[in-house]
């Protein structure tokens, strides 16, 4: 029997700043799945639950989001651990780091230093490897769906089986094929899985992209703008390929950091569903990087990818202040927009603060749901993919939604076997091998 200690040190009961500890209780050093950090509403960083950098063994990085990877470079200022991603994860997160220094430097406990010491004690993996992370312990890795370089793990200690998700999500997008739950065995002694959506139920892509592509049109034929918001990574590079998917022929222009992503997701064109409908969308698309380039954008209409997906800050908001005022433009927002942020003012109120001055919208605003998560179907059907005796530890989810999924799944399964902890709560699994 093997005795294994799980800390949540964030992602407990609530979604972002995921961070998990795992070990052998009869090992010296453990491992850590992701360290990731939320920023509040004035850009101050809420980190995770500390662990010393000397506990760890090896840390797996899931992706390349700030609130799975935002807090690792602060464990590498003295005995740091290697660390396990893809490639194209561990170029993305440089790019992330750097961008959370100069959103909230001030009070990150790391600097450029630490960053470098990240990508010096990475060690690239691929979906499908096998490897030896250290004495009676192994990890393989699967391809998760969520963004470009997503991974989930399954970690063996001693015979015991972990599985860690991170962001996932089981159907395939224009960007990406779905997770591979054909490479994930059912005999796991731990699955600890992200619940974002446990009570959503996400609409047909098919019918998303329709209405989202309708609304462009009719924009733009009369006479208008669109500005779409969007995270660097992942929605960037899905919205620039849905719009080259329907042959939308209008002016289609990249600005802020997502120019940076998208040409790192060029140079792993393996990770992507297709390819070459990828590079195409790309060629088709305009890069801005000066100001007087952005000043002229704004007199013709065009299309305007630009982060940030919640308009916390990036060129997005200052598209947002030029556009906004005129009723002949539309503002899109593809993604999840989180309390106390721009975007969802924007939403529930049809106003904001962004730089200390306040934004009445004009223009049109729509939501669209294009998420790279798994819904309440996928879920299940993850779930259900276990043996009954897996433990299942549901994480980087609200609460009282993970509490209302747990009712259903006991109501419509039988299923009892999931836990939802909260941050900084240890777990004692027993695994029987």
């Amino acid at each position: 029997m093997v005795n294994l200690l799980i800390k949540v040190l964030g992602g407990g009961g609530e979604v972002g700043r995921m961070a998990v500890f795992v070990k052998d209780a009869t090992m010296d050093k453990g491992f850590l799945f992701d360290y990731g950090v939320n920023f509040d509403e004035n850009d101050r960083p809420v980190m995770p639950g500390h662990v010393r950098p000397r506990d760890l063994a090896a840390v797996f990085l899931s992706h390349s989001h700030l609130d799975h990877c935002g807090a690792l470079p602060s464990l590498y200022v003295s005995s740091p651990p290697p660390v396990y991603a893809t490639p194209l994860t561990l170029e993305l997160a440089d790019i992330m780091f750097k961008d959370a220094i100069k959103l909230s430097g001030y009070y990150l406990p790391y600097e450029d230093e630490e960053i470098k010491a990240v990508l010096d004690h990475a060690i690239p993996v691929t979906y499908g490897e096998d490897i030896d992370v250290a004495n009676d312990v192994r990890a393989y890795f699967v391809n998760a769906g969520h963004v470009p370089g997503s991974m989930i793990t399954i970690l063996e200690i001693n015979g015991a089986r972990v599985l860690f998700t991170g962001d996932f999500n089981l159907a395939q997008t224009n960007l990406l094929r779905g997770a591979d739950l054909g490479s994930i065995p059912r005999d796991v002694d731990v699955v600890i899985m992200e619940g974002t959506y446990v009570m959503n139920t996400h609409p047909p892509r098919e019918e998303v992209e329709r209405d989202f592509i309708k609304v462009i049109r009719e924009t733009i034929e009369g006479g208008g703008s669109v500005l779409i918001p969007v995270f660097t990574i992942g929605r960037a590079q899905e919205i620039l390929i849905t719009l080259y998917k329907n042959g939308v022929d209008y002016p289609i222009i990249i600005d802020g950091l997502a120019r940076l992503a998208n040409q790192v997701v060029a140079r792993y064109p393996h990770y992507l569903a297709n390819p070459e409908l990828y590079m195409k969308a790309v060629e088709n698309s305009l890069e801005i990087a000066a100001d007087y380039q952005r000043r002229s954008l704004t007199k013709e209409p065009v299309i305007i990818i630009s982060p940030a997906g919640m308009l916390k800050g990036g060129a997005a908001v200052y598209y947002l202040k030029r556009l906004g005022k005129d009723r002949k433009n539309a503002v899109i927002l593809p993604s999840y927009q989180a309390p106390d942020t721009p975007g969802f003012e924007l939403l529930t109120r049809g106003r904001t603060f962004v730089d200390k001055s306040e934004v009445v919208l004009e223009a049109k605003l729509y939501w669209f749901d294009f998420s790279s998560h798994s819904g309440r179907a996928e879920l299940e059907a993850f779930i259900r993919h276990f043996n009954p005796d897996t433990k299942i530890l549901l994480v980087h989810t609200e609460a009282i939604k993970a509490l209302q999924f747990l009712d259903r799944l006991r109501d419509k399964y039988g299923i009892d076997n999931i836990h939802v902890p909260t941050s900084d709560e240890s777990i004692i699994v027993n695994a029987h091998r």
